[in-house]
């Protein structure tokens, strides 16, 4: 997952030409490296070599949405650096780097799809060399730490209910994006005109309700819709709630329904970690009937026999 999610973030933000006109450059680029610039003596630097930027990916495992971890922009400038517009070079290259990267989703080769989401920002000074005669300008900037989440497909066997909500929501609510359903583009960030859902399988228990041919189970899912804006976002979550309600089933890939028993909002749970609504639907699973035992000694009743010759 490192590698090409590391590849997409480099893309994006040495693609944008605000950030070029911003950093210095190397090699024709922007200066933007992962971990570590190259040494200032090295060819390939331009004139000035400040600003420039580095990031880090940290990753962990994470039980439930298989990884998560941190992302880290470093930010380098001098006291040489001149100011940008009406900010200091760090304030405003750490305030593209937010509009760039936080609430950007990433998808690789792999249908991996990881979003950064901005968590804080640190201010440092770098330490130099005062012995007497240098004239080294000062080196100082930020660390900008976003939090990375990764949103797994959950789509798994016939009778699906993830497979089911994500076709049910698309047929309500064509502009909405369905992470690990869609195809994704690599680089994408939802608005609140097209926002962004994931439904999450949270957990699911059998029922006392049985029958010959299938067996019921209660399911809980948990759906994270992602917009701009919070006002947005209510507005779509109420739209899907009323759907919902009126429609009080959702029919699955084999034809059978999943009934809607519940439907919660939770409008102070955080969209990428937790999900706003929390649905309960009872779907069935059709059982396999077992073989049939064949018989090796079949009895024969030669009685049959006998009556058919009388009748003859």
């Amino acid at each position: 997952m490192n590698q090409g999610i590391r590849q997409l973030i480099h893309e994006q933000v040495s693609a944008d030409t605000q950030i070029a006109g911003m950093l210095a450059a190397y090699n024709g680029t922007p200066a933007f490296f992962y971990q570590k610039a190259p040494s200032d003596s090295r060819k390939g630097w331009g004139d000035p070599r400040y600003p420039r930027a580095d990031f880090n990916l940290d990753t962990r495992q994470d039980p439930e949405r298989k990884t998560a971890g941190t992302l880290t922009v470093n930010i380098w400038c001098t006291t040489e650096c001149p100011a940008i517009g009406a900010m200091d070079p760090d304030r405003a290259i750490e305030q593209r780097m937010m509009e760039l990267i936080s609430g950007t989703f990433y998808t690789g080769a792999d249908r991996t799809t990881v979003c950064a989401e901005w968590e804080r920002s640190d201010e440092f000074v770098a330490e130099v060399n005062n012995a007497a005669g240098n004239t080294t300008p000062e080196v100082y900037g930020l660390t900008m730490t976003f939090l990375l989440m990764e949103f797994p497909v959950q789509i798994s066997t016939t009778p699906d209910p993830i497979q089911g909500l994500n076709a049910w929501v698309k047929t309500h609510f064509p502009p909405m994006a369905a992470i690990a359903y869609d195809e994704m583009p690599p680089i994408w960030k939802p608005s609140d005109e097209t926002p962004a859902i994931y439904w999450r399988f949270e957990g699911t228990a059998s029922t006392s309700r049985q029958s010959y041919a299938v067996t019921w189970y209660t399911g809980t899912f948990a759906a994270h819709v992602i917009t701009e804006n919070v006002t947005e976002r209510n507005k779509w979550t109420k739209a899907i709630i009323e759907w919902a309600q009126l429609d009080g089933e959702v029919i699955l890939a084999d034809a059978s329904p999943m009934f809607i028993n519940r439907i919660t909002v939770r409008h102070n749970a955080a969209p990428l970690r937790d999900g706003q609504l929390e649905l309960t639907g009872q779907y069935g699973v059709l059982r396999v009937e077992d073989a049939q035992i064949r018989l090796l000694h079949p009895y024969y009743n030669w009685a049959n026999e006998y009556k058919s010759k009388e009748e003859g």
